[in-house]
């Protein structure tokens, strides 16, 4: 029988007084979903899930290869269908039923195979292109200078140097190439926004900035939902506010779900 998963309030690393936040009034949901199962030709892909997930902040989903992560995730953002009987509502929409609607209020960032980047074209071209995708067809969009990429960038990238946009993406390190990922997904304006992969930035130390600033997007009232293949990622991260926490043990190396807040 596959486990049934569920969602975990954690509090901040190296905040051990459960009264350091008291009685938080409980954030509105932004995903509710009961049973949520996907199955495909080879078996079970997640599920069942079970989830609260509060809106404007960030909820971080653990789990190994083939456990269902990044499905999950397209399945928030309208993106993927699941199995007949699960109950999913996102943003106040009911899902597969107003998936269109979701799908314009959600965005995606970090999913190998639909954003990645084009490494030979300049930071300038993917975004020009990106917001080309986004205006009305009749709308010319002029190239994009360094003030106007600033505007669209500093709100992820925060204090972090901006790339220039004559830089190359081939030339961008890995916390800079995912932030210019989210930075694109963010040009949509969404209500929702799902990054996986986060391990695709490999070293931890590197990696906590990237945790940084999708909790700042959070912050600023964007519910930030991340995938991570390490299952003690949110235990040694020190985070800045209470977080949410969904361990997933589902696919063909399913292990038990904990709760280690």
């Amino acid at each position: 029988m596959v486990p049934q998963t569920t969602a975990h309030r954690a509090t901040p690393t190296g905040s051990s007084d459960p009264t350091a936040h008291p009685n938080p009034a409980p954030a509105p949901a932004a995903v509710v979903a009961r049973g949520l199962a996907l199955h495909g030709e080879r078996g079970v892909v997640y599920g069942p899930v079970d989830l609260d997930v509060p809106a404007d902040g960030l909820t971080v989903v653990q789990g190994p290869q083939g456990a269902g992560r990044s499905s999950l995730l397209l399945t928030l953002a309208g993106r993927m269908v699941p199995d007949t009987g699960s109950s999913l509502t996102v943003l106040g929409r009911s899902l597969p039923r107003e998936r269109d609607r979701v799908q314009r209020e959600a965005a995606v960032a970090g999913f190998a195979g639909i954003d990645e980047l084009d490494d030979s074209v300049t930071v300038g071209e993917v975004v020009r292109e990106r917001l080309a995708w986004l205006a009305p067809w009749y709308r010319r969009v002029p190239r994009v200078d360094q003030r106007t990429f600033t505007t669209l960038a500093r709100p992820v990238f925060g204090e972090r140097p901006l790339p220039r946009v004559t830089s190359v993406v081939w030339d961008l390190d890995e916390v800079d190439t995912l932030l210019l990922r989210v930075t694109l997904a963010m040009a949509q304006r969404p209500r929702l926004l799902v990054v996986d992969d986060v391990d695709q930035v490999h070293d931890t130390t590197r990696r906590a900035t990237l945790w940084s600033r999708l909790e700042a997007i959070a912050e600023a009232g964007t519910t930030v939902v991340a995938s991570v293949a390490s299952l003690d990622e949110v235990a040694r991260t020190a985070w800045r506010t209470p977080v949410t926490r969904v361990t997933l043990a589902t696919g063909p190396h399913a292990v038990p779900a904990t709760d280690a807040a």
